[in-house]
């Protein structure tokens, strides 16, 4: 025991050696777990020495790719020049992250640009084509703005020309290949290729200039092969569209000595002979053959075009053009519908719904016809990019503008006004405001004339609907001038726009806008601009305005012939102001001077009017000799009904005088005297309500206006009171009893009544005329509770049953 105790104290110094580690790494490891102060300095001191190596790393990596891939400028012009595009790019990239100097800015957009105009074509649809140029166009004018190089110049001008030509910015474009024409480092026949196409392709395509450059292109010797027979093609097809049918039909016997493009040569064959005999009309034998082959060619380039593309899809076209031609609508109109059924996206589909609504317009079917053009309108969403070789956007804006003018000549005011409604974008809001102005203008006259025309007792609905498009035609003409603010037509449009409110009735709004008219004009329609607007202000209720205006208007403009109209509108105004004076000393110049003549409408108006006047002021003598005159002179004219009810109301009230005469007359002489001159004027008012009476009964109730019927009802009233007046009770009562039975609906019939049994008291039937009273309390019982009674007579509803009760007590 003791020798084995000796033995482990021997071993315990070996014990503590062996779990102290050995080597660097261990101790460092074994000294970091010792404590946690340990552990967190060591982590500081990694973090530190990685970071270092991953900065070290990345300044390294840079500097060698930088040595390793330099880039310039020159290396983009390069890539291009060798048709790598997007290696171009990128390099534009690259330097565009380098910061370069401003001049070289104008470099990078060239060839970002020009790589755009390179790469356009291989876009898979053409808007998309177009899209790319018009993006390659602004790069490309924005370099040449800043600089590029001095080499660079006219590849980026002719760029910048192809560009635009084929983005469908056909005018912008010309200029810019017109400046470069001549250069012959560039490719002339490209060159007057795109002029070629760009003059067909403006909105009114310039056909002889066309022409020029197709013949320039085709006197290019170096011009070979396919393309050579598309450029005689193309020049064939100018040559048609100038009506030069016989030259274009050499041409294309030329093109077929290439054998290449057959579908577009008998495309453009059948074209040829549809103009051919569109131009033989008179000869149907001749016509009807050239339709005929005309389809063949047709057919045969369909037939070339098994893919259905443009030649198949343009000759289903055209063959609905041939069915057209010689009137076969309805096989035109189904060829149209399968080409649209069949390829519904497309330019020829939108051509072929524009002849369908073209047809159902021409047949009548306007519904149809309008809901096709909206279609049309609704396709063409921005004309900036619409291309239609079918339909140019100047054939699409004749053919609206065509139909918008049928619809209104049709009378199709409403399908007129949907359609203008429609035409942005196509058209400009400025020609849209002039059409929908125009149409409502039209819109209010013809239902003015239809009022003129038709029978007078069924017009109120046509007048109050003209007079309503007449304001419409107002409102849009008021917004026309404004959208034309800086325009000679401004004051146009304002002078329109008053007219129409005038004319529509809407005379607040009248002298509003004539205000601002005669404040912009200084020339044109200044006395007229002036009568209107005295006119206006006097039906508004201005009359003291009204008399200022109408008196500059006779004082700037004596000499003019408005101011006959202005005399009589002031007559108006000063006899409102009861200036009886002034008011009959204006229609007496005008009936006495010498330049103005019975036949004028001026005169005409000034005499009625002063017969008027003379029967307000109480002058009736004056009144019955000036308008028997005028209803004599003037037998068919609007005032001549009134003017012979306003005879025999004159001839009525001036009985009053002598029977108020022969009432206070001293001696029998006197009285005798005085009720004869009482009774002739009864008798002679009472003949002219006759006549009156008469002649609005011969057209017939159902045909009466508003004011017929108002003068034959007082007829019949006064006919009564100029009876009763002359004693001669029982004729009086007859002609009451016509009013309690032809309006008994009315409330004036109450009146009648009264009347009725005040005849019978003096014909000495008290018992009729308690029966006629009680008669009138049960009509009075069957009017509605909301009738107004006040509005026809003197009394409302608890005073007629009051006087009723009374007169029943009597």
């Amino acid at each position: 025991m003791p020798e084995e105790s000796n033995k482990s104290v021997e071993n315990a110094p070996n014990v503590v050696q062996e779990t102290t580690p050995k080597g660097l790494v261990p101790r460092i490891l074994h000294w970091t777990s010792a404590s946690h102060a340990h552990m967190a300095l060591v982590g500081v001191l990694l973090f530190l020495g990685l970071g270092s190596l991953f900065a070290t790393w990345s300044y390294l990596a840079h500097m060698a790719v930088q040595r390793e891939f330099p880039v310039s400028l020159g290396m983009a012009l390069y890539a291009l020049d060798v048709k790598e595009y997007d290696k171009a790019k990128h390099v534009i990239g690259q330097l565009e992250r380098r910061s370069e100097t401003p001049q070289d800015f104008g470099g990078a957009l060239f060839v970002l640009g020009a790589a755009k105009a390179y790469q356009a074509d291989s876009e898979w649809s053409l808007a998309r084509q177009r899209a790319m140029y018009l993006m390659a166009a602004r790069y490309l004018r924005k370099a040449l703005a800043l600089g590029v190089p001095e080499d660079r110049v006219l590849q980026a001008k002719y760029l910048l020309g192809l560009s635009l030509v084929r983005g469908n910015q056909p005018e912008p474009g010309i200029t810019e290949l017109l400046a470069i024409a001549a250069e012959e480092s560039l490719p002339t026949s490209d060159i007057h290729s795109l002029l070629t196409s760009a003059y067909r392709a403006l909105p009114e395509p310039d056909l002889p200039s066309a022409l020029k450059h197709s013949q320039i292109l085709l006197a290019d010797k170096k011009l070979t092969g396919p393309d050579r027979a598309q450029a005689i093609i193309s020049h064939a097809e100018i040559l048609g569209e100038l009506g030069q049918l016989e030259a274009a039909t050499e041409q294309l016997q030329e093109a077929n000595k290439f054998a290449v493009q057959e579908a577009r040569i008998r495309h453009v064959s059948g074209q040829l002979a549809l103009k051919q005999a569109l131009k033989s009309a008179d000869k149907i034998p001749e016509k009807n053959a050239l339709i005929e082959q005309a389809i063949t060619d047709f057919t045969e380039a369909k037939r070339l075009d098994p893919l259905n593309g443009d030649m198949a899809r343009q000759a289903m076209y055209w063959i609905g053009m041939c069915h057209q031609a010689i009137g076969n609508t309805a096989a035109a109109i189904e060829t149209y519908d399968r080409l649209s059924r069949q390829h519904g996206d497309t330019s020829e589909s939108l051509a072929a719904t524009l002849a369908v609504a073209n047809l159902s317009q021409a047949t009548g079917n306007a519904a149809q016809a309008l809901a096709g053009y909206h279609l049309v309108l609704e396709t063409v969403k921005e004309p900036i990019t619409y291309v239609n070789r079918l339909l140019p956007l100047s054939e699409l804006r004749k053919k609206m503008r065509k139909a918008h003018l049928q619809f209104i000549e049709a009378g199709q005011f409403e399908q007129a006004t949907a359609l203008a409604d429609k035409l942005q974008p196509v058209f400009s809001l400025i020609e849209v405001t002039e059409l929908l102005a125009q149409t409502q203008e039209k819109w209010g006259h013809t239902k003015l004339r239809e009022y003129s025309d038709v029978q007078r007792g069924s017009t109120s609905d046509l007048l109050q609907e003209g007079r309503y498009h007449l304001r419409a035609a107002g409102r849009a003409y008021e917004s026309l001038a404004y959208l034309r603010f800086a325009t000679p037509d401004f004051t146009d449009d304002l002078w329109h726009a008053a007219e129409n409110y005038y004319q529509g009735q809407s005379f607040t709004n009248a002298t509003r806008v004539l205000n601002d008219f005669l404040h912009h004009e200084v020339q044109l329609h200044q006395s007229m601009g002036l009568l209107r607007l005295g006119q206006s202000l006097l039906v508004i209720g201005k009359i003291k305005e009204a008399v200022t205006i109408l008196e500059e208007c006779m004082e700037l403009h004596p000499r003019d012939s408005v101011v006959y109209q202005a005399r009589l509108e002031c007559f108006h105004a000063y006899s409102q102001l009861g200036d009886i004076d002034k008011a009959t000393q204006l229609l007496v110049t005008n009936l006495t001077g010498d330049t103005l003549k019975p036949r004028s409408p001026e005169w005409r108006d000034s005499l009625f009017a002063l017969g008027e006047f003379y029967h307000r002021a109480g002058k009736y003598r004056e009144a019955i000799k000036t308008l028997d005159e005028a209803v004599r002179r003037y037998p068919n004219a609007d005032q001549t009904l009134m003017a012979r009810y306003t005879i025999a109301r004159s001839y009525h009230s001036a009985a009053r005088k002598p029977a108020e005469l022969a009432r206070i007359a001293k001696t029998e002489s006197e009285r005798q005297k005085n009720r004869k001159l009482r009774d002739q004027n009864l008798e002679e008012a009472l003949q002219n309500y006759i006549d009156v009476q008469r002649s609005i009964s011969l057209h017939g109730h159902s045909d009466q206006s508003e004011l017929e019927r108002m003068l034959l009802r007082n007829c019949y009233m006064m006919q009564g009171s100029v009876l009763f007046q002359l004693q001669r009770y029982q004729e009086a009562r007859k002609s009451y009893s016509n009013i309690s039975t032809l309006y008994v609906n009315e409330p004036f019939v109450l009146e009648s009544f009264v009347h009725i049994a005040n005849c019978w008291r003096r014909l000495n039937q008290p018992i009729k005329a308690k029966g006629t009273i009680e008669q009138a309390k049960l009509v009075l019982h069957r009017f509605p509770e909301e009738t107004d009674f006040k509005i026809a007579t003197n009394f409302n509803r608890s005073q007629w049953q009051l006087l009723l009760n009374e007169m029943s007590d009597w």
